[in-house]
């Protein structure tokens, strides 16, 4: 029998996830006083992402996680 790993970083994000996703950044942007498309809210989206991959799906959670990383 044939077993392949697959992995969540593998699974594609689709136009639901990434609608989430960018409602936390957002919501992140906006309490940290932050334009989108500095460097800083780069490296929180793509923590948002990795943490999304790993699992964390509730967009408050994920915002809140994600204002520890920083």
């Amino acid at each position: 029998m044939l077993r392949s790993s697959i992995h969540p970083h593998d699974l594609p994000l689709f136009s639901e996830d990434l609608d989430l996703l960018s409602q936390v950044l957002d919501k992140v942007c906006d309490e940290r006083g932050l334009v989108r498309t500095t460097p800083e809210a780069e490296r929180i989206g793509a923590v948002i992402i990795q943490l999304y991959r790993q699992g964390v799906k509730d967009g408050g959670k994920l915002a809140d996680l994600a204002k520890t990383y920083l």
